[in-house]
């Protein structure tokens, strides 16, 4: 299914095979599949890698790729995949979060609007499962 994409979410894990699902749930609920999913496993041992060869088996509209690795740490799972990424944006995505439906669309639209800036930062908002947030953020433009 190898296409070109905009967007690489990232996600590094150790030991979090459960949360993967609720994750992989959300990346499939997108409104834009212009991404594609990257998992780093920093040598966990739990049933990880059992849970990512069953996600990248089903059906779904974007790509998957699995690396594992010796445990080392977060940074270093992070420092060996930046030299793998060739998409345009990469958006780190813990283990245990999830995203909203639009976030990818979001991404891409306002990456559309702003890409020739001389700077563009995007921010993401912690919000409960009802979907209040966790905490004010006050915007400034």
């Amino acid at each position: 299914m190898k296409k070109n994409v905009l967007v690489t979410v990232l996600t590094t894990t150790y030991n979090r095979s459960n949360n993967l699902f609720d994750l992989y749930n959300s990346l499939n609920k997108q409104s834009s599949y212009n991404f594609k999913w990257i998992v780093v496993d920093d040598g966990s041992t739990d049933d990880t890698t059992s849970s990512i060869n069953k996600l990248i088996n089903k059906t779904h509209k974007f790509e998957i790729e699995y690396f594992k690795l010796k445990n080392g740490g977060k940074h270093r799972a992070l420092n060996y995949i930046f030299s793998k990424l060739d998409t345009d944006l990469t958006v780190i995505v813990d283990s245990d979060d999830q995203l909203v439906s639009d976030a990818i669309e979001k991404i891409e639209k306002n990456w559309n609007k702003y890409k020739n800036s001389e700077i563009c930062t995007m921010t993401f908002e912690h919000i409960y499962e009802d979907g209040t947030p966790m905490v004010e953020i006050k915007k400034t433009v």
